[in-house]
């Protein structure tokens, strides 16, 4: 981790807003991405052991007046947005918060709005990759299920174009035959109300490589050891993400220097190409050659501060021996950097 070098006078003039969608019972699809008031709570007493003023602004309806509100209200103070809001309804959602942020010109931690609407849909995010030859499976985006079908090759994977978390995602994503296919599609399309995406079925080693920083740091990478599985069930769904985490994550991944030096490649060009900033993880996964393809790129990462919880962001970084205060402040310290001053004067 760099040098912290902020002065602790100056962080007195700075406040740090905490923007978030808070999780209010049991997990499930429809709230899957938002966090626990224990995450919420955990990195506002980071910042605060840190020296800074902190206050939580939940990123409803009323949040663009709240944003606005404590600018006026802290006209003496720079204010600084730690956004892990995840947004509301379809679409470009991950992009709200900071678009807020944009027009009232107040500085952010994360990746702007720009790369999270891009992220957040996958067909764009691999149209991105392809332009700069970063390899990722071939794809199709289906809008009602009835689309005739390319030349991809079977086995496919369904998912949603518009979600993160592996909502949509189930035992059943893995298609062998056009009869699958066009079950399961007109069955998600209907239940979630959006399009979705299909790509051939890489049955290679499943890595998450996380980033931080703006020159980034690869930290230590994650494997996903789905050995446990039945062999036709060997990929991250809903319930294996949120559920069964503990039997399957590898960190470090036991894989050789050239495995090694080619998962931090792909996932570098892929942090520059999507212009992410600050921090993000990437997922990728091994072809029938053994080459690294992205599958999925994540610029809002869970940050889950329980080491029980594997949340996979932390989890690296607890690898790499940091805390999880020294987590949060090198994002703030990251987003500082990049604006140059202008949120600590």
């Amino acid at each position: 981790m760099k040098e912290d070098y902020l002065p602790t006078g100056t962080r007195s003039r700075i406040c740090i807003a905490i923007v978030f969608n808070q999780l209010k019972g049991a997990r499930s699809e429809e709230d899957a991405e938002y966090d626990e008031p224990e995450t919420i709570y955990a990195i506002k007493r980071a910042i605060e052991r840190k020296g800074f003023e902190t206050t939580l602004i939940e990123a409803d309806i009323n949040c663009l007046q709240k944003l606005k509100e404590l600018k006026e209200r802290k006209k003496e103070k720079t204010v600084l947005v730690f956004n892990i809001a995840e947004g509301t309804g379809k679409g470009a959602r991950e992009s709200q918060v900071p678009m807020m942020l944009e027009m009232l010109g107040i500085p952010y931690t994360g990746s702007d709005s720009s790369t999270l609407a891009i992220a957040l849909d996958k067909a764009r995010t691999k149209e991105i990759l392809h332009y700069y030859g970063i390899p990722t499976p071939r794809f199709q985006v289906l809008w009602n299920g009835e689309e005739e079908i390319g030349d991809l090759r079977y086995p496919l994977f369904v998912k949603p174009l518009l979600e993160g978390s592996s909502i949509g995602i189930s035992e059943r994503s893995l298609v062998k035959s056009e009869d699958q296919l066009r079950e399961l599609s007109r069955e998600l399309i209907k239940k979630l109300k959006e399009p979705l995406i299909v790509e051939e079925f890489l049955d290679g080693r499943e890595f998450t490589v996380a980033l931080l920083g703006n020159k980034p740091e690869v930290l230590p990478i994650i494997e996903l050891d789905f050995s446990s599985l039945p062999e036709e069930k060997r990929f991250d769904c809903f319930e294996v993400k949120w559920y069964l985490d503990e039997n399957k994550l590898v960190c470090p991944a036991h894989i050789d220097t050239e495995l090694k030096e080619a998962l931090e490649d792909i996932a570098i060009k892929t942090f520059r190409a999507l212009r992410c900033r600050d921090l993000c993880r990437i997922d990728v996964r091994l072809d029938e050659k053994g080459e690294p393809n992205v599958i999925d790129v994540n610029p809002l990462p869970g940050l889950a501060p329980d080491p029980e919880e594997n949340s996979r962001f932390p989890k690296a970084c607890y690898a790499a021996g940091m805390s999880y205060d020294e987590i949060i402040w090198a994002v703030i310290d990251a987003a500082m950097r990049r604006y140059e001053g202008s949120c600590y004067i």
